[in-house]
């Protein structure tokens, strides 16, 4: 540090334009460095009643008393800035627990009672992240989450947990996580539920389990009176640490007449690697998906599993409220040859007790046309159509029962590298159209779930922007081989981010002749701290172009 007040605090800012929340009304002001020869504010206060001030070296002319005024300020907003990082928690990266989407379907089941608190934080990392995957269906969403210290709001975009509220606010006093989600819609929240069940089922293995969890109404009922939340909280996932089964492939879907194939209860994909490419495609291939691909997408939206609820009655790959399946009879499969209803039961389909897979003919010929008219929002072009209906569509229970539904069809697609999408919500007056469409009795329809595959091949290739700078990443498990070229004498820039966004690893390449260049890559950070197994991007810069390319780390 060299001449008259070089490096010395001079101002804070006017108009403190980039506030950080900490937890509900509350702000970090920022303190900016600045040179002495910068320019110097008056002195007055801000809004925060806070005095705005300038120092310069002794000798300068600066009164005691504006020195006093500055040195108060920088204590508080020193305080504030504790307070703050005290209320915010950075979660770890989400993390590749290796199982498939389809075993998790069929070993999932909630666990109403019994839980320990004692879950790592890794497991409400992964879960938040999961729920926040889904689409939205409305203007707003937020995410609790009731611990035994406090109930934090998570933080999507830094992928991290902020106090909401002081204090344990738990439903259950057991619980280790009461994750609550506030949306417009209930299907939303059904598909946000699912996502985070099947992330905390995932830390299952095929022996046992410790990661158990319920979505519980009255839960959610008690987080509206106890956590304030600015909107209405639907649903209330609630984790804990409890003896589970562990993961399953037994199948208990068999089809009595053979009208739908056996579906598999594992698959070679990987929930979380799905889960990080999730989306939804309104533009289809013309042909069918197979026999088998209709069997498995049926099965993962409400076919029955080993598991039986509280009742006695055969559990789903879904929850569902009190155990009564709100969704039976109720799911439709719309292709050329007619409209089939989806049976989980034996005939004649009620027995909730009983297990089944197979297909009923209600209306035969090609209704598709008619279905496409009765709701512009339907994708045109989709082969394949699956109506599912409820028998009450102002229920919270079976609107979310929907909604666990389609998110698990959509997964279940993409898992077999089909695509789908969702079309929800909809009109009175969609729905009735569609049931005259399709000939289904008094049925409401919740949402059409769209299915067939891409019009074209879709490779999960990396992203060019200049066919000069390239960037190639192997997957599998370290050391990864990372292939690259600039293409012409510039320096470069290759940074890996994490599956929520966060730099975990940065490269530079100074200027070198045009051509491929390869070097290994031992999956470590900077200061030699090993990355957990995951989904990560590479993303090169080089003289404003840019390539990127995803990739997997395996342990």
């Amino acid at each position: 540090m060299s001449g008259p007040g070089a490096g010395v605090l001079q101002t804070l800012e006017d108009d403190l334009a980039h506030p950080t929340h900490c937890g509900r009304n509350e702000v970090l002001r920022r303190v900016l460095l600045y040179p002495a020869e910068r320019r110097y504010l008056p002195e007055r206060r801000n809004a925060l009643g806070l005095v705005h001030f300038r120092l310069t070296v002794p000798g300068s002319g600066l009164h005691s008393e504006t020195v006093k005024k500055g040195i108060i300020v920088v204590a508080a907003l020193l305080l504030l800035l504790v307070q703050c990082r005290a209320q915010t928690e950075s979660l770890p990266a989400p993390v590749l627990n290796g199982n498939s989407f389809e075993i998790l379907s069929n070993s999932r089941y909630s666990v109403h009672s019994g839980f320990t608190s004692a879950l790592p934080r890794q497991v409400v990392s992964n879960v938040l992240w999961a729920m926040n995957r889904v689409p939205h269906l409305g203007s707003y969403r937020e995410f609790y989450v009731a611990t035994p210290e406090n109930v934090y709001r998570y933080d999507s975009s830094a992928h991290a947990l902020v106090v909401h509220l002081s204090g344990d606010h738990r439903y259950n006093s057991g619980s280790a996580y009461e994750v609550g989600i506030a949306c417009a819609r209930h299907e939303e929240a059904g598909f946000a539920v699912q996502a985070g069940l099947l992330a905390g089922t995932a830390f299952w293995n095929s022996e046992s389990a410790t990661v158990a969890s319920c979505p519980m109404r009255y839960a959610a009922d008690y987080a509206n009176a106890n956590w304030n939340p600015a909107e209405s909280i639907k649903m209330v996932n609630v984790f804990g640490r409890a003896a589970t089964t562990g993961l399953t492939t037994y199948r208990q879907a068999w089809s009595s007449d053979s009208t739908l194939p056996l579906p598999a209860t594992d698959g070679a994909d990987t929930f979380e690697v799905v889960l990080a490419g999730w989306h939804q495609d309104s533009v289809f291939a013309s042909e069918m998906p197979s026999e088998e691909d209709i069997s498995q997408i049926l099965w993962a939206g409400y076919g029955v599993t080993p598991h039986l609820a509280y009742n006695g009655n055969r559990g789903t790959t879904i929850p569902s409220a009190v155990g009564q399946y709100y969704l039976t009879r109720l799911i439709y499969l719309v292709r050329e040859d007619g409209v089939w209803r989806y049976h989980n039961r034996l005939p004649p389909g009620t027995g909730l007790n009983t297990s089944d897979h197979r297909i009923e003919l209600i209306a035969s010929g090609d209704r598709r046309a008619q279905l496409r008219a009765a709701c512009p929002g339907i994708p045109s072009t989709a082969p394949t159509y699956v109506v599912v209906c409820v028998l009450d569509t102002s229920r919270y229970r079976d609107m979310q029962e929907a909604g666990f539904a389609g998110f698990q069809h959509v997964t279940q697609a993409l898992s077999m590298g089909l695509q789908g999408f969702l079309t929800t919500p909809l009109t009175p007056a969609e729905r009735t159209a569609i049931i005259v469409a399709l000939g289904l009795p008094s049925d409401r329809p919740a949402l059409v779930f769209s299915c067939g595959a891409p019009p074209v091949a879709i490779e999960e290739a990396e992203h060019q922007t200049d066919a000069s700078v390239r960037l190639a990443v192997s997957s599998g498990r370290a050391p990864l081989h990372i292939d690259y070229s600039l293409g012409r004498e510039v320096a470069g820039r290759l940074v890996f981010y994490d599956l929520v966004g966060r730099p975990v690893r940065e490269f530079f390449f100074a200027p070198t002749v045009s051509g491929p260049y390869r070097f290994d890559w031992n999956g470590k950070t900077e200061d030699g701290r090993k990355l957990p197994p995951g989904f990560y991007l590479g993303r090169l810069e080089a003289s404003g172009s840019v390539a990127s390319a995803r990739f997997l780390l395996l342990p």
